[in-house]
């Protein structure tokens, strides 16, 4: 093709080519110059619109056109095209829309034509970059990947570092939830024992004279539950009950022993005024002498069993804490029906009731209230005498346990209310609480039941104006270091 036929001048190197692509692209399609229109002046009236939009978005320098004056790194611009020559620029157009362009163009008017700016030429040096100013938003790809911080590098209210958390496993997760759930429990079993702690009536620790004992071990707790028939905590009568209550952790075992009062005993340690006291008694004037502690320094110093703490109720609080839980079911035959006849008319004087409240018309499987449970574990003058009754003592204690373990948490919030707010302790509140987490590990332990003197191991006597029962010491301590120690 010759490079001059466009009006005698010479045709820009893109025309040039872009008349090469037309003319193979015209032989292919097998179509003639004249068909297609190949004159400058349908090319120019084809793109004089194209043109047009071009030069308003992409306005010309000021000194384009003139000599070295729109050198664009380093190359000179071309002159300025007359009108009418033809851009090297846009794509030939369709013949149907080449010519449904010249018919618009032909009614609004001959625009005056203005060439693209042209592109510069690739050189083999990159051309300066170009400053960024006021860029908001960097394409994904071009973007440098996050700096990872370490924990130590964070700063607290930065809103420029930024770190990860690492997604758990659902069966770290599961762990995390349970360890939580656990310590809430943990803390609320805590509060709940310290509430019902605080409603223990606390009393001094006194002064004990006999503070040694051959029979102790870190396994084992003591306790001495005191009863007695006063109407006062203050009222230092004789105590009906006394059971020594034994928690062996190693031997998983629970054993209840019960004193007999009428065990002729030394009493050695000091009386309520703080003097010193050694005579020989019954064991149930020692609470009389001188209280709690002259009663377990006593125990301890006849038996050489180790007793630090007790606890004590009369039997008034006893009626409430069985009403608590709604009486106890016990097997009762129709003579101990009918002596308990006498006990009850004296407990409904104090309670203020009528003399024939609760009495028992017969004998049997009977549910027995505060009143009758009472009077069932005072009865006296039926049976084995005093060793029947304290045997109907640890009963009455079993039935209750028995029913506490089997009662729903209401039945069991009411009985720790009502039971440790009717007792009094030497115990300090970190104690109880040590003793309460005992008494929780220890409900599924094997009760024994134990009384001293056992069978073989006293004789009847009298001293003074008195009846006793003249006890075999050394078999008694034998007994107690097998069933609670060994």
């Amino acid at each position: 093709m010759n490079s001059k036929n466009n009006g005698g001048r010479p045709l820009d190197p893109y025309e040039l080519q872009y008349q090469q692509q037309l003319e193979q692209f015209t032989q292919l399609a097998g179509d003639t110059d004249d068909d297609i229109g190949l004159d400058p002046g349908s090319i120019d009236d084809a793109f004089a619109g194209y043109e047009q939009q071009t030069q308003q978005q992409y306005p010309l320098p000021r000194n384009y056109g003139q000599p070295n004056g729109g050198a664009v790194y380093g190359r000179p611009q071309q002159p300025y095209r007359e009108q009418g020559e033809t851009s090297g620029r846009g794509r030939q157009p369709y013949r149907e829309q080449g010519a449904r362009r010249r018919e618009q163009q032909s009614d609004r008017g001959q625009q005056p034509y203005r060439p693209a700016p042209q592109r510069p030429a690739r050189q083999n040096t990159e051309p300066p970059p170009r400053p960024q100013k006021n860029k908001k938003r960097s394409s994904s790809r071009n973007r440098p990947p996050k700096k990872q911080y370490e924990r130590e590098q964070l700063q607290f209210g930065s809103h420029h570092e930024e770190h990860t958390r690492a997604k758990r496993h659902p069966i770290q997760r599961f762990f995390s939830t349970v360890v939580i759930l656990v310590l809430v429990m943990f803390l609320a079993l805590n509060c709940l024992l310290y509430y019902y702690v605080c409603l223990v009536n606390q009393r001094g620790r006194g002064e004990r004279a006999v503070t040694g004992a051959s029979m102790k071990s870190a396994d084992v707790t003591n306790i001495l539950l005191i009863g007695s028939d006063t109407r006062s905590p203050e009222e230092f009568g004789r105590t009906d009950s006394m059971i020594l209550l034994s928690v062996n952790s190693s031997k998983k075992t629970v054993t209840m022993t019960s004193f007999m009062r009428d065990m002729y005993v030394e009493i050695v340690g000091n009386d309520n005024n703080g003097e010193k006291v050694d005579v020989w008694d019954k064991l149930n004037s020692a609470y009389v002498y001188g209280g709690a502690e002259l009663l377990m320094d006593t125990i301890q110093y006849n038996f050489d069993i180790a007793v630090d703490d007790y606890v004590y109720v009369d039997f008034f609080a006893f009626i409430d804490i069985v009403d608590s839980i709604g009486g106890i079911e016990v097997e009762v035959t129709d003579e101990e029906a009918e002596g308990m006849e006498d006990p009850q008319r004296e407990q409904n004087k104090y309670l203020g009731q009528a003399s024939g409240t609760d009495l028992l018309t017969h004998g049997g499987k009977l549910n027995l209230n505060g009143n009758q449970a009472l009077a069932y574990a005072r009865l006296r003058y039926v049976g084995n005498a005093d060793f029947q009754r304290t045997e109907r003592q640890r009963e009455v204690i079993g039935k209750i346990i028995d029913k506490v373990k089997g009662s729903n948490p209401l039945v069991m919030n009411k009985f720790a209310k009502t039971s440790l707010s009717k007792l009094s302790t030497n115990m300090s509140r970190a104690k109880m609480m040590t003793t309460a987490y005992k008494a929780i590990f220890s409900l599924n332990y094997e009760v024994k039941s134990l009384r001293l003197p056992a069978e073989g191991a006293y004789s009847y006597g009298w001293h003074g104006d008195q009846s006793t029962l003249d006890v075999d010491i050394d078999a008694c301590r034998a007994l107690l270091r097998s069933e609670i120690y060994e």
